[in-house]
């Protein structure tokens, strides 16, 4: 059996900061020393405000009733609540730190990421390998990627066991620190729209009724297709204004040209030849404009030179199709009043689709152009779409806190539709070797992430580590730790707890405080 030993209260006292990983003595002295100080930056006493003092995060540990650190819980110290304030943090429709509002950032909700473990009970994971331990974030960052405190000394202990039969009997399994290609993948929901540069919804450029549909829904349709019929007076009116101004123009040219005769023979005067002159600029500028009036209503310069040669002035108007595609969407009914700004039908090129991807505001920081994305849609199981991040919106969305990116996908088999739903996998790391070690090597002792490295048959040493990605199994290692080290997998719990029991001097094994 382990051995009970009891430590003196010097050497216990000694463990406890190190082992808690707290500046407790020193935010005490500051506290006692000027207990009158206030933070006019944040609206605080000084000896309360996080934002001045980080190490009161460490010192006051973790409130377990509110899922916070207990310096940044307001509803355990409503005196913090105008230091969230001076920082902006702060919902003013939910009254609550923006940090904290899990209705506006669900993303943020501990009860989505991570669960407590049974108390007393060793096993810190999940199926899946992730550890369960409570979530503990400063300011928007999860426990698992918290970076090591600096003033934490708990790499300064180690858990020594009298003689190797001793560690022996605890039932250690270990792993090696060891380097593997990782993929990290972000996942995303997602919706399925139509390719905004292959779709267009189609109106009339002049008011007027409709005279005839030619195409309906599924209508599959080339480019210049007659899609309408329009009786318009308007263009009419406009028709008849060219057709005006161009009679003016060639008939303000022939009187130009006999003025110029006449004035060379000395029979007209330079004053008429000057009106005349006049007269021609008017009516070419009046040609000008009433040619741009019909260009307007979406009719082209063949058209026009057409409506000039055959003296056409009827209002009969043909809305054409802009390009290749299918009528996804009809408005348009005979003898119905057309505005302009409604549309008379919706086309679009099914060929290519787009996927409006929703990127939590914890890994926009991963999501570039680029990379690819695989979609499992909803209402097609088994079916998977790959594409590419085409576009990164620059603004988050102020209701969901997520941002936009977009994927284009191939559909030439036609399945995908647009408003379906899907989740969305986005590739931002692709086999990139990293250290590695089991996600049941690491543990939270309250201040940072911790794994327990092997240095002899008996001696066990507390290593602080900064996590990378978790894919469920390992953990990429930052720092902390190198590889080919051995590091404790089954009975990582245990060591923790020691820890912790030998700071007040209760463990079954010797904790040495170190240096």
């Amino acid at each position: 059996m382990m051995r009970i030993r009891a430590l003196p209260m010097v050497l216990a006292t000694v463990i406890i900061l190190g082992a808690l990983g707290c500046g407790r003595e020193a935010s005490d002295e500051v506290g006692s020393a000027d207990t009158e100080a206030f933070c006019q930056e944040h609206q605080i006493a000084e000896a309360q405000c996080p934002y001045c003092d980080p190490s009161l995060i460490e010192s006051l540990g973790f409130c377990h009733g509110h899922g916070v650190p207990e310096a940044f819980c307001y509803r355990c110290n409503p005196n913090l609540i105008p230091a969230f304030k001076s920082v902006g943090d702060w919902c003013a429709g939910h009254d609550r730190p923006e940090s904290q509002c899990y209705i506006c950032n669900p993303e943020l909700d501990p009860s989505r990421k991570e669960t407590t473990p049974a108390e007393g009970s060793d096993d810190m994971t999940q199926p899946d390998g992730l550890s369960t331990a409570p979530p503990v974030r400063q300011g928007n960052v999860l426990r698992t990627q918290q970076p090591p405190a600096v003033y934490c000394s708990t790499s300064n202990l180690s858990v020594r066991f009298e003689s190797p039969e001793i560690a022996d009997q605890a039932g250690f399994e270990f792993a090696t620190v060891e380097s593997r290609p990782l993929t990290e993948i972000v996942r995303c929901n997602a919706e399925i729209v139509y390719d905004g540069d292959r779709y267009a919804q189609i109106s009339a450029q002049v008011p007027g009724i409709v005279a005839e549909v030619h195409k309906s829904f599924g209508d599959t349709i080339e480019s210049g297709d007659p899609i309408a019929t329009i009786t318009s007076t308007h263009l009419g009116a406009a028709k008849g204004s060219y057709l005006q101004a161009a009679a003016s123009v060639a008939l303000w040219t022939r009187n130009q040209e006999r003025e110029a005769e006449l004035f060379e023979r000395g029979i007209s005067t330079e004053k008429e030849l000057l009106e005349t002159d006049t007269h021609l600029a008017e009516s070419r500028i009046s040609l000008s404009q009433a040619k741009q009036a019909l260009l307007s209503f979406g009719l082209s310069d063949k058209q026009i030179v057409d409506i000039h040669a055959s003296n056409d002035t009827s209002a009969r108007y043909v809305v054409t199709a802009p390009f290749s595609g299918i009528v996804v969407d009809r408005f348009a009914t005979v003898g119905e009043v057309v505005d302009p700004a409604r549309p008379l039908f919706a086309v679009a090129d099914l060929s290519r689709m787009w996927a409006l991807v929703d990127i939590y505001e914890s890994n926009l920081r991963h999501v570039q152009v680029g990379q690819p994305v695989v979609l499992q849609v909803e209402g097609l199981p088994g079916e998977s779409f790959a594409g590419r991040i085409t576009w990164v919106s620059s603004q988050l969305d102020p209701q969901t806190r997520t941002l936009q990116a977009r994927a284009d996908l191939d559909n030439s088999r036609g399945l995908l539709r647009a408003h379906m739903f899907a989740q969305a996998s986005v590739s931002v790391r692709d086999r990139q070797r990293s250290l590695v070690v089991p996600a049941a090597s690491v543990q939270w002792e309250g201040c940072c992430n911790v794994v327990f490295v092997k240095t002899s048959a008996t001696v066990y040493e507390p290593r602080k580590v900064h996590l990378g990605i978790a894919t469920g199994t390992v953990y990429e290692i930052i720092s902390g730790i190198e590889e080919g080290e051995e590091v404790v997998t089954q009975g990582s719990f245990l060591l923790k707890t020691e820890i912790l029991k030998g700071s007040i001097g209760a463990g079954c094994c010797e904790v040495d405080p170190g240096t």
